[in-house]
């Protein structure tokens, strides 16, 4: 192999294991301009040819014969001076559009079969799209910057801190003041002072929220009044997404102001006149629904009337009928009667007698107490009274009437004293008791317990008659309504009425629990005095 070519393999090896690895386009020239190396960003840039097709060749197998021979006049001149130089230079590229590139050439001496020989080294930086970029951006800021100074409105720059950093030509029009008066706070002596304190207040937010800001204040303007102007700005943020500037635009909008400001006037004057007007319509209405309600409450109040007064009517002549036909058939009896009257004969008519008269006294207490609750006159007159007293009393007489039945009584745990009405609690019982015998006629046994429970004082009567529907327990306590199990049994249905009127006025509640076919229970809650409940507890 001859020495030359040895020496050139050297040569590539050792520019190989020196340059191979260069990121950027590495070119290696002799002193004739003849490629000696191309790395692989080199082979790229050529058009991806291979380092086989370059070397031994030179610029003016690839380039316009113009750009060759500058090249070379450039590459003799810095192999004579052996100066290192850095120049940005216009080179056609392989597809034959212009391309802008960086280029770095310098000289290294080699050794080379036993002598030393030049080499140029050509490093290559692309700088066509940054070049593309910086004439699109100059383009842009010669564009942007004609925009403004035509603009009519007024465009301001300021700092992350909402310093006023720059402000547009019009300022100075519109204010007469220079556009460095408005740097910083400056702008501020310019702004109406009742208006002052909520631009203030509203670009400060802005500042320190990062919201858009969008507020409307008089400024003083260059003719010495005051005109209405629209401040809007939004933040420029960094990549990491802190405030670097904030922009904005100041337009005038003064007859527009001045136009909202008359609507306004006009839209208060109407509400005005619209809320008077409702008022008078709501006068008039209220007036006349009070009428109306008026009327109705008249008109059902008659309605009430003359239905109680049918009602009560037809129960007078069923109620008072059953009893006086009793008495009547036991007196007609007695006169009938020619043998001598044995004392028992005698005591079951007197019985019969006595229980037809007690139930029309019943039947009149009844009617005259609901008669003063619904006039609200019925008089409470509390006195320290013995409940089982009381019941056991009540017990005996219902016991006497109603000689079929039997009371059971458990009143041990009953306190001593309750401050209640007595004469009223008779009633009470009265009526229950009567209701106990009355609603269960195959069923003897009425239970009657009393204790003390949580500070009340409880009582229940519990008998075995024939129960209610569930769906007549809510309706029990209204006056005149009767269970529909009750239907065929005499009553008035007033005497529940009565007795939930008595124990509320008590400040106590009566509670039922019925089963239809098993039987009613009725009980009775009554507050108990708070010193009375504690020497009961002790």
């Amino acid at each position: 192999m001859p020495e030359t070519a040895l020496s050139d393999s050297i040569i590539r090896e050792t520019l190989a294991s020196i340059l191979e690895g260069a990121q950027r386009p590495v070119f290696v020239k002799d002193e004739c301009s003849r490629f000696v190396f191309l790395n692989d960003a080199a082979c790229r840039l050529m058009g991806g040819i291979s380092p086989c097709e370059a070397i031994g060749r030179s610029v003016h197998d690839f380039l316009p014969k113009a750009e060759a021979d500058a090249i070379r006049a450039k590459d003799v001149q810095i192999f004579a001076t052996k100066a290192e130089e850095l120049f940005e230079e216009q080179v056609t590229g392989p597809t034959g559009t212009r391309r802008t590139q960086i280029t770095h050439k310098r000289v290294v001496s080699l050794p080379a079969g036993g002598t030393t020989a030049n080499f140029l080294v050509v490093e290559i930086n692309d700088v066509t799209e940054l070049r593309t970029a910086e004439r699109v951006l100059r383009e842009s800021e010669e564009h942007h910057r004609s925009f403004i100074e035509l603009h009519p409105q007024t465009p301001w720059v300021a700092d992350a801190e909402g310093e006023i950093i720059e402000v547009g030509r019009q300022w100075t029009n519109l204010s007469g003041r220079s556009v460095d008066d408005a740097a910083g706070r400056g702008w501020e002596h310019s702004v109406h002072p009742d208006d002052l304190e909520l631009v203030m207040s509203l670009w400060q937010a802005s500042v320190r929220t990062g919201q858009l800001l969008d507020v409307e204040f008089r400024v003083l303007t260059a003719a010495g009044g005051y005109r209405w102007f629209r401040s809007r700005a939004a933040p420029k943020r960094s990549a990491t997404g802190a405030i670097v500037r904030w922009y904005g635009l100041l337009e005038e909008v003064h007859e527009r102001q001045l136009a909202l400001q008359a609507l306004r006037q006009s839209e208060q004057k109407l509400r005005e006149h619209r809320d008077q007007l409702e008022k008078l319509v709501e006068v008039r209405t209220a007036e006349v629904q009070q009428k109306n309600a008026e009327l109705d409450r008249l008109l059902q109040q008659e309605r009430e009337a003359n239905a109680l007064q049918r009602r009560f009517v037809a129960m007078i002549s069923h109620e008072f009928r059953t009893p006086l036909a009793i008495i009547d058939s036991a007196a007609q009896r007695l006169t009938r009667t020619k043998s001598a009257v044995t004392s028992e004969y005698l005591a079951e008519k007197s019985n019969q007698i006595k229980g037809a008269v007690a139930r029309m006294v019943e039947l009149m207490e009844s009617i005259l107490a609901a008669g003063r609750l619904q006039s609200g006159t019925i008089e409470i007159t509390k006195t320290e009274t013995s409940l089982s007293a009381l019941v056991l009393e009540c017990a005996d007489k219902r016991q006497q009437i109603s000689g079929t039945h039997h009371f059971h009584l458990d009143l041990d745990s009953l306190p001593g004293k309750l401050d209640l009405d007595p004469v009223a609690f008779e009633r009470v019982f009265a009526n229950l008791f009567s209701n106990a015998v009355k609603y269960a006629p195959h069923a003897p046994d009425v239970y009657v317990r009393g204790w003390q429970e949580d500070g009340l004082a409880k009582m229940s009567v519990r008998d075995g008659g024939i129960g209610m529907d569930a769906e007549d327990l809510p309706r029990l306590f209204q006056p005149y309504f009767r269970a529909r199990s009750a239907t065929g049994i005499a009553g008035t249905g007033i005497g529940l009425n009565i007795v939930k009127e008595i124990v509320e006025l008590h400040g106590g509640c009566i509670i039922v629990d019925s089963v239809i076919g098993a039987g009613t229970i009725f009980t009775i809650h009554l507050p108990m005095d708070e010193t009375q409940a504690l020497i009961e507890a002790a």
